[in-house]
């Protein structure tokens, strides 16, 4: 990753110093030759300028005054004319969504030409459930002995929405750790509690084409949610059937015989999950790529290619495009149980049909004018709804035509959003001569922009039941969940940044059926949407360019919100948390400006706002950790975020680097670490660092230095050769030594140039159960006593 930022960096400098470079020169040259359009941005006020270089700051260039741009024009009226009706329909047969389908392609080929040159996607024969997960699917290794001692106090995942839970690799109860592995791809189950009897009881493998799992954990229920991808071949339909959901279930009441309840299989991969209570809520997602080339021909421009519509007619059947589903279901109702294996009758029920109907699917396809407008990708999402207290019970799924980016949930509603964007063509300056000859030159640079609009769907939860309720549009985006909320009356608020024509920030109230109700725009112009937390009545809004803006918005009155107030202070949060009903904790960087301007992460930051008096939030605490380069990965994943509330302690992962202070070398560090930190907040006293744990054993490190150094010392010069003219060429020596081979470099800078070699060591997740803290790496689950110095007390290995 540090490799891949660098590389975008380089990259992305590279390209402002040579758009830089041509503006620079192209004003040079336009100052001399040409006549300059421009409008008030407050007043539209459109005027021609001598000269490029006479235009105001607050003027906007244009190409023209005397023909208007329509451009321009769209831009302006693009967030009036949403009113696009994206409302939701259902197919009333297979031969109706037959009929929708082949209008829908021809239409879709003919707004988006470009898009036919790609292939399409691969298809899969269907398999069955492995059954071998009811069997020998399960590496188990040792017994459960431990006494059921149970913690009190126990961590659980940081979640949005109370009773809302959502999918992490660990999850803990008041007794037991249950961790993913990605480097072991396996469950881990351990007695964690007491400190003192820390072992690991059950192992669960899992197949390494099972990409990212991750678990809920429920009484008695271990519930794992993957992606699994299968190998593939060529096949000519649209979808992706070789990648499949899969969701399993276990019975954990006794960890000595572990139950497989259910095996469910679905298609595509696993897009956003959800639990509440005894359900479990899973939206699979796959696009369309339509095989255009077999319908249109090559994409030439010199050929015009006519819609085959008699092959799409033999070629397309619905059922072909309909994802399917296999499950293997717990039963204990003989009748249904079908499962046979090595003679044996298994309690279970297998099944395989299609996740729906075709007068079940609901949809959304614009017509052909919307289609010309919008740069929409259509796609099958599928919502399955899992009952884990009754494993018998057929998982419902629930089949939609349309696309999801991010969701929200609340107990009662499900809104899924997704990006549509407005395309517009590609523009290049027109320069208005003066003089003649007028010679118009290369557009070295063209502009595309593009206008990004978040389509809303709202979907009616009561436990079993699913009902499509309304959808949106509405200008910008959402920056994640966080940026989405749902009130008491079910009014929906939603921030959303927008980045072109300007960049801004945008707040939306939203009643029961989706219809603006309020809206804030243009907040904080020219500025970056950060981060944001409603709670309550309130949202706390973060948006940085140079500072750091928190906005306090009362949204108590939801027909007529008011902006209290703006604080503005250096740096910028990634993820704000309540610390009480009066305070609110902010984690993110504080920035500084690097020798060519820029503002840059300086160091990770921990702050605590005194919010009582909404009219005048202040900061009252603030801690900084250590460099530039320093990270944690709470900042873009909120759920590592552990915070006991009791006792008023932060825990959290982080990688911290030391800066050198070479000023020839102002990214060389002295130092860095791999921890988990602890950070005691006390609202009344300090932010204070209280300990720092890490899995990295460096006993052996300064031997490694010495071995890696080794080849640096006595170099033999590579072999001279002879050149075509007969002269002999004998290539350079290489004289580069790395600074931590410096006999004046402390071992921490070896390990900050090497700290990616540890990565298995790194602590991914922390928990507490009581008086214990637990660290968690890909080697091992630590125990340390919050009660007496942070002691270790035990760990054990994951072998």
């Amino acid at each position: 990753m540090k490799k891949v930022s660098l590389i975008l960096y380089i990259c992305s400098a590279l390209t402002f110093l040579l758009m830089s470079s041509f503006q620079a020169f192209a004003a040079d040259e336009a100052c001399i030759q040409v006549i300059q359009s421009a409008k008030n941005t407050a007043t539209w006020e459109c005027k021609d300028f001598p000269t490029p270089c006479d235009v105001p700051d607050w003027w906007e260039k244009v190409n023209t005054c005397a023909n208007t741009d329509t451009q321009i024009i769209d831009k302006e009226q693009q967030p009036q004319n949403l009113n696009v009706n994206f409302s939701v329909k259902t197919f009333s047969s297979c031969e109706d969504m037959e009929d929708v389908f082949k209008k829908f392609i021809k239409e879709y080929g003919n707004a988006n030409p470009n898009y036919r040159e790609f292939w399409g996607p691969q298809m899969l024969e269907d398999s069955a459930a492995p059954l071998k997960w009811v069997t020998n699917g399960m590496g188990w290794d040792s017994a459960v002995t431990a006494p059921e001692i149970k913690a009190e106090n126990f961590s659980q995942t940081n979640i949005q929405v109370t009773w809302v839970d959502e999918s992490e690799i660990i999850k803990t109860d008041w007794k037991y750790i249950y961790y993913y592995n990605r480097d072991k791809h396996a469950i881990y189950i351990a007695n964690a509690f007491p400190a003192d009897k820390l072992e690991i009881v059950k192992v669960i493998k899992i197949p390494t084409t099972f990409t990212e799992p991750e678990i809920y954990l429920s009484w008695n229920n271990l519930t794992i949610i993957a992606t699994k991808y299968q190998p593939w071949n060529w096949g000519y339909y649209w979808f992706n059937r070789s990648v499949k959901t899969v969701i399993i279930n276990y019975d954990i009441s006794n960890l000595n015989n572990l139950k497989v309840e259910k095996y469910l299989q679905v298609d595509w991969s696993v897009s956003k999950s959800r639990r509440i209570g005894k359900y479990v809520y899973v939206l699979s997602q796959s696009s369309f790529v339509f095989p255009y080339l077999d319908y249109y021909g090559p994409n030439l421009k010199s050929t015009a290619q006519a819609f085959d519509s008699q092959k799409l007619e033999v070629d397309f059947n619905p059922k072909k495009v309909l994802p399917k589903k296999a499950e293997l279901r717990l039963t204990d109702n003989k009748s249904q149980q079908n499962v046979n294996l090595r003679w044996r009758n298994l309690p279970y029920n297998v099944s395989q049909t299609y996740s729906s109907k075709c007068s079940d699917i609901e949809y959304v396809i614009p017509d052909s004018n919307t289609l010309s407008k919008y740069s929409f990708v259509p796609s099958y999402l599928t919502l399955s709804v899992v009952n884990l207290d009754d494993p018998s019970q057929e998982t419902k799924t629930k089949l939609f035509f349309w696309d999801v980016a991010e969701v929200h949930m609340s107990l009662d509603n499900l809104y899924i959003t997704s990006w549509l964007y407005t395309p517009y063509r590609f523009n290049c300056p027109v320069i208005q001569c003066i003089t003649t000859p007028c010679i118009q030159p290369d557009c070295a640079f063209p502009v595309f922009p593009s206008w990004q609009n978040t389509v809303i769907h709202k979907v009616n939860i009561l436990a079993w039941d699913t009902k499509y309720q309304a959808s949106t549009i509405i200008p910008g985006s959402p920056l994640n969940q966080y940026s989405m909320d749902q009130d008491s009356i079910w009014n929906f608020r939603i921030v959303t940044s927008s980045h072109f024509p300007d960049q801004y920030t945008n707040l939306f109230v939203l009643d029961k059926n989706l219809k603006t109700i309020w809206k804030l725009s243009e907040l904080a112009k020219w500025e970056n949407f950060q981060s944001s937390r409603f709670i309550w009545d309130k949202l706390y809004l973060v948006t940085f360019q140079q500072i750091d803006p928190l906005f306090v918005i009362d949204l108590k009155d939801y027909r007529n919100p008011k902006v209290l107030w703006e604080l503005k202070i250096p740096g910028y949060s990634t993820y704000l948390h309540p610390y009480d009903g009066t305070h609110l904790i902010w984690i993110g960087y504080d920035t500084q400006l690097n020798q060519w301007g820029w503002t840059q992460n300086k160091w990770l930051k921990v702050d605590l706002y005194d919010i009582s008096d909404f009219n005048n939030p202040k900061q009252q605490h603030t801690a900084s950790f250590w460099d530039q380069g320093s990270y944690s990965d709470v900042l873009s994943n909120p759920r590592l975020f552990v915070w006991n509330a009791k006792e008023h302690i932060l825990f959290m992962p982080a990688t911290l680097f030391k800066n050198a202070n070479d000023k020839a070398n102002p990214y060389r560090n002295s130092d860095a670490f791999q921890w988990s930190v602890a950070i005691k907040i006390d609202k009344d006293a300090w932010i204070k660092e209280l300990i720092r744990v890490t899995h990295i054993d460096t006993v052996w490190l300064e031997e490694k230095r010495k071995k890696d150094c080794a080849q640096y010392v006595n170099v033999t010069p590579p072999p001279c050769t002879k050149l075509i003219n007969g002269e002999e060429y004998c290539p350079p020596v290489s004289t580069y030594v790395p600074e931590y081979c410096y006999a004046t470099s402390p071992i921490g800078e070896y390990l900050a140039s090497q700290i990616w070699q540890f990565s298995k060591n790194h602590i991914s997740r922390n928990l507490f159960l009581d008086n214990i803290w637990y660290t968690v790496s890909n080697t091992k689950i630590q125990a340390n006593d919050l009660s007496s110095n942070f002691w270790k007390i035990k760990e054990v290995e994951m072998k």
